[in-house]
Formats: structure tokens, sequence, C-alpha cells
């Protein structure tokens, strides 16, 4: 019997790459952060704390939420769907399989369960970033929360429940955005044809915290009390706001009183449209608002052009600190939440839930969207300050410019490469 010997090989295998240990510790963290949330016996506990599990008969239930969640990370063409790309998941992660309609009764029943983890997870990022501060300018304040709304379009069949605006069924969530947290800390859901500022009202407003609004949250009344509470407040300036006018600066600082001929109190629009303000691209001018109170406070607007176009900011923000650009920047930081909501339709799969009819379905598939996007901040967030601590402790590399290297003796003189240089003699003028 003749025996099979592999030939030699000409090279040696080449040798098993070593272990990367900033990668080893990155996978650590990555899988620290998942298990942090997604620990299938510790959900399946708060579960039984509040009497929805009760019996293990056929699922386990950590392991629904689980994989409800996970799935809000699937993407591609080969997606079947929420709920059974969440099935799917569920048997991969060692769930045993059942039918479908079992598995979404489960995945129903712990709504509730979702919402104590979420509402548990932003507590203890309001705790954990209590004590962090913001960089440059923004830290001067304690956060900068950034309010604003999302609409999703869900089934037609839902229309009763959640009509739209634009369209016959949609979902809004009115979300408050911390850049501290860099995460939304307050989420109300509502239908689609509540408008955005009647979806946010805070029950208490954050003292030397900065809110920053859009066009859509003008409203004296917030305004005034966010203001008497202590809190800072940036928002672009409607055009059918007229606020009543106290005095115009000009680039030297100037203040000029602004009264009419009468000398009555004078409105923005008759301050600007008969030139009593100063003759200045840029407008920096005191304003009193007043609420449906009576109650009042003193204000800054500012006109500021933006790519031809001027804009108005009402702000609450000193002026010898923050000039009528730096108020034009810092409302820029409304991108912020643009660029989450981004995340929310794209990364999570929030945009996904146009095809459900069931409405218990609906809100557990946005309920793990919301929370999948959790579980993307704390990695992230984690990755990043394991970037920032090796930056800090790893050993600046040490650059040395090299020295010229001169031309092998055999090429020279060849053909593509000069010829021997000539030697650098110092020569004298006669």
């Amino acid at each position: 019997m003749d025996l099979h010997l592999p030939p030699r090989l000409h090279r040696p295998l080449a040798p098993a790459t070593a272990p990367d240990p900033l990668r080893t510790r990155l996978a650590a963290h990555v899988a620290a952060s998942t298990l942090a949330m997604l620990d299938p016996d510790r959900i399946e506990a708060i579960g039984e704390d509040q009497r929805i599990v009760q019996l293990h008969r056929v699922h386990h239930a950590g392991l629904v939420v689980c994989a409800m969640i996970l799935s809000a990370f699937e993407r591609g063409s080969d997606t079947e769907g929420r709920w059974l790309d969440a099935q799917r998941v569920y048997e991969e992660l060692g769930g045993p399989v059942t039918g479908g309609t079992s598995f979404r009764n489960m995945g129903r029943k712990m709504f509730p369960v979702m919402q104590t983890m979420l509402h548990r997870r932003v507590e203890e990022l309001i705790r954990e970033t209590k004590n962090h501060t913001l960089k440059g300018r923004l830290a001067a304040f304690r956060d900068v929360l950034i309010p604003d709304g999302c609409a999703f379009k869900i089934a037609s069949v839902l229309s009763g429940i959640s009509p739209g605006t634009g369209q016959p069924a949609e979902l809004k969530l009115h979300a408050v955005y911390s850049l501290k947290a860099k995460t939304a800390i307050e989420v109300t859901p509502t239908a689609g044809s509540v408008h955005d500022s009647d979806g946010f009202w805070p029950k208490r407003w954050e003292a030397g915290a900065l809110y920053i609004y859009d066009l859509g949250y003008q409203s004296h009344d917030r305004f005034v009390e966010a203001s008497s509470a202590g809190a800072h407040l940036v928002q672009r300036l409607k055009e059918t706001s007229n606020p009543i006018v106290l005095a115009s600066y000009g680039p030297t600082g100037h203040r000029r009183v602004l009264r009419g001929g009468d000398g009555s109190s004078m409105r923005l629009n008759e301050a600007c449209t008969f030139e009593h303000v100063h003759q200045q691209e840029v407008l920096d001018l005191d304003v009193q608002v007043v609420d449906s109170k009576g109650r009042s406070v003193v204000a800054r607007v500012v006109r500021v052009p933006v790519e031809g176009e001027d804009h108005y900011y009402l702000a609450t923000l000193p002026r010898d600190t923050f000039t009528p650009f730096d108020l034009a920047e810092l409302y820029r930081v409304r991108w912020e939440v643009e660029l989450f909501f981004r995340n929310w339709k794209g990364a999570v799969r929030m945009d996904h839930v146009h095809r459900l009819r069931n409405p218990t379905s609906l809100v557990v598939s946005v309920m793990a969207s919301m929370l999948a996007a959790l579980l993307s901040r704390d990695i992230s967030a984690g990755l990043e300050q394991l970037q920032e601590d090796y930056t800090t402790l790893a050993p600046a590399p040490v650059r040395t410019s090299p020295l010229p290297r001169p031309f092998p003796p055999s090429l020279v003189g060849t053909p593509g490469f000069p010829r021997k240089p000539p030697s650098r003699t110092k020569t004298h003028r006669a």
C-alpha cells in the first residue's frame, strides 16, 4: 500500500499572526457593552418582576427581547421584515423553533420590559454624564439640549389610531437630544399630525443648559418660562414674530435706545423697515418678549447673513461673551439631532415599520430600534474612549529624517539613471 506523501513546500508556511492587543481589547469592549444590555436572564427576571413571565414552557422571554433588538441591525436586500428577522435571530441565538404567531405574542407581551430597559439605561446615561463637561465654547453650559421630531410612515389601516399630515398614517417621535449623552434622553410618541411644538414642553427646565430650537418651536410662553428657570436659549425667529425692540447696538458696542416719535415702544418690523436700527449688515438688538400671562424677559435678537439670506435668532446669551456670529454657529449644533434621526431611520431600521398593521407590533419594533440605537451609542462612545486612552498612553513616534541613499554602483550610467554626480570641490574665483 503506497502512502501519499505531500510534496515539500518550497517556502515554509507563514507563521500564525501574532495576536493584536488592540483588537483584543476592542473586541472585549464590544462584547462587554453588548452583554451589559442584552443579558437574557436579567431581561427575563425583569419580566418576572412585572408578572409578565410566569411560565417557562416554550420561549425564553429574555432571548426574544435580545433577538428583537439585534434584528434592528439587520440590513440588506435579504431581510424578510422586522419580525421574521427577529425570529430567525432568536433561533440562531439558541431559542427553540416555534411558530411565527407564538413568537409574535411573546414579543408583544415583553413591551413593558423593553420600556423599563430603555428608561433605566437613559437614567444611567444621565447619571454617568452628569459630571462630564463639554469642550470649546460649549463648556460654559451644563448641557446642550435639542428638541426635534421625527416622523415615520406606517400602514394606512392605522390612520384612525395615528393620523398623519402628508400621508394617511404616521408615527412621530418627539425627542430631546443631549449633546453630552450623545443620544435622546426624552422620547414621546404621538400621531404624526401632532405639531412638534405641542409635543415638547419640559416638566422641568435644566438650569445652565442651552436649548436650541428651530422655527417650529416658536412660543413666547415657552421662551419666558425657560429663561425664568435659568436655562439658556438660541432659536430661529419666525418672520411673523414681532417683539418689542428696546435698543440697537453698533459695531463699537454703542447702545441706541429705540423709541417712536411719540416716545412709544417700537416693534421689530417697524424698527427695521424705517431704519431706526444701526445701518449695518449684522444687527444686535435688545428686545422684550412677553408671554400670554403678561410675564416678560429681555433677550437678544441678532441678524446674521447666511448664504445670501438674513437669518434672525432669538437668544438669551450675554453680548460680551457671544457675538452674533457665535449665535449663528451655536444654532448649527442642531445638525447633531438630524444625524441622530438619520441613524434612527437607517442604521436601526426604524423606517422598516411601514408594513406593520398591529399597533402593538409597531410600538415593539420602534422600541427595539430605540434600544438598538442606545446599544450602538454605548459601543461607539466606549470605542472613542479606548482610542483616546490608547493615543494618550502610546509613546509618540520618533521621526528622523532619512539619510539620502546613493544609487547602486552597478546602475550608475545605465539608461534611465543619471550619471555619477561630479564631486563638489570648492572653486575659487581668480
